[in-house]
Order: C-alpha cells, then structure tokens, then sequence
C-alpha cells in the first residue's frame, strides 16, 4: 500500500521541519512549501492525500492559496482534498476558512502530535 502524502506549506523554517520529521516517523510521504504560490503549484502537481497550510505566507496568504486549490482554473484534482488551516493569529478566521473549504483549523503554537492525530483521522476518514 503506498504511503499517504502530506502537503506541508508553511513558512516557519523550524516548524515546517518539525512537522514534516512527525509525519515521516508517522509513515507519511510529505511535501513542502515555504510560499503560497509554491503551494498551490505542489498542490497540483503531488496530489497529496492532506494539506497543512498556514494563514500568514510570503507570496499568497493562505486564504487565497486556499481559494486557488478549491477553485482555480487548474485546481482540478485538489477540489476535495482535505485542508487543515494552521495559525498564530485571528481564531476568529476559522469560519471565513471553513467557507471556502477548509476541514480543520488549529491554532499556533501547534501541538504536533495532536496535528499529526487529526491528520490521521481525517485521511481514515476520507477513504483515500
């Protein structure tokens, strides 16, 4: 079976590396990006099973990273992939995230293991 891969896009170099080492001891593939843009381009191009994305990045934020994996013209095979919005600021904006598609949403400092837990269910629960 092979592995289950994991979009990482955040632009906290410590973080995103902290992240990406729990999900690989985890059995995950995983895949980052430090930009917006450059996450939307992975999103297309990995097709990954999940998406850990950040609110506040270089390039694009990730509401409209967000909008571009649900909607834009190439979006086609990241519409329904399940995105878990990770922040340090405005818990207020998870409901504005949820509208456009976000599945979960954490607030910084993140507990990794409670992250890569959600992660777990909500892949078991895609069936993907």
């Amino acid at each position: 079976m092979p592995h289950k891969k994991v979009l990482v896009i955040e632009d906290d170099a410590e973080l995103s590396e902290l992240i990406q080492l729990r999900l690989k001891q985890s059995g995950y593939e995983v895949a980052v990006a430090m930009r917006g843009d450059d996450g939307v381009k992975k999103a297309r191009e990995e097709q990954p099973d999940l998406i850990v994305l950040d609110v506040f990045l270089p390039h694009m934020d990730g509401f409209t990273a967000l909008k571009e994996i649900r909607y834009g013209a190439k979006s086609k095979g990241s519409r329904d992939v399940p995105v878990i919005v990770i922040t340090g600021r405005a818990p207020m904006m998870e409901e504005m995230f949820r509208m456009e598609g976000a599945t979960d949403f954490m607030t910084k400092p993140i507990d990794i293991k409670a992250l890569v837990e959600r992660i777990d269910k909500i892949i078991s629960k895609s069936g993907k």
